[in-house]
């Protein structure tokens, strides 16, 4: 396994203004980032949908569809495409998005699936390879109304197979505890896989979705 992360060429006038698909929010009107994704959106037939993990390519873990959206706010705009991707949220425009939760053997981890358009995909890699370097200090985020301080984030393996991996570690305290966070970013031509999960990424999840990405 080795870790492949983004080149970060943008400028982040680009990232988070004048390149809203990299930016991945819009600013509302209190002036924090938020995100502009619908992660409760259908794919298109034969596209995302054949990739989503059910429970039978899991063993051990049982797979939902979650029913709501997160809401994931930023005030720090460099680490915005950070806390979305640790927030199990996709970064950007994407087309088409589709959400599993995987649970069991005491992790929980969410699979975001973002179908892009053109190359918006590998701009929203660069995003969160850039604000990996901005905000390797941690930062501040709100995530469903609650507070997530997150301390220090580093890079971490991700899986070969794919175009780009990136894999992400963090400790996150909420209400005082303090838990570990990780995020592994998989892209396979214009579709890319969010995974987040606490305190872990179990393999078997992990190794699932690359399978099912890569069809």
């Amino acid at each position: 396994m080795r870790r492949l992360r983004g080149s970060a060429v943008l400028t982040l006038c680009a990232l988070l203004s004048a390149c809203d698909v990299a930016s991945g929010g819009a600013r509302g009107e209190d002036g924090l980032l938020k995100p502009t994704a619908q992660p409760g959106a259908t794919a298109r037939a034969g596209g995302l949908g054949s990739a989503a993990l059910v429970s039978r390519d899991t063993n051990g873990f049982t797979v939902s569809t979650p029913d709501d959206a997160r809401e994931v706010r930023v005030t720090q705009d460099a680490c915005a495409p950070l806390a979305y991707a640790l927030s199990g949220t996709a970064v950007g425009r994407p087309a088409t998005t589709v959400v599993r939760k995987a649970t069991g053997e005491g992790a929980e981890v969410t699979v975001v699936l973002a179908e892009y358009g053109s190359d918006q995909a590998q701009q929203a890699m660069d995003a969160i390879a850039t604000a990996l370097d901005e905000c390797a200090a941690g930062f501040t985020a709100t995530v469903d109304g609650d507070e997530h301080k997150v301390g220090k984030v580093a890079p971490e393996l991700a899986p070969e197979g794919v175009d780009q991996a990136m894999g992400v570690g963090a400790t996150v305290t909420r209400s005082g505890r303090a838990t570990p966070a990780k995020a592994v970013i998989l892209r396979s031509g214009n579709a890319i896989a969010y995974l987040s999960g606490t305190p872990s990424i179990p393999a078997t999840v992990l190794d699932a979705q690359l399978v099912k990405l890569r069809g």
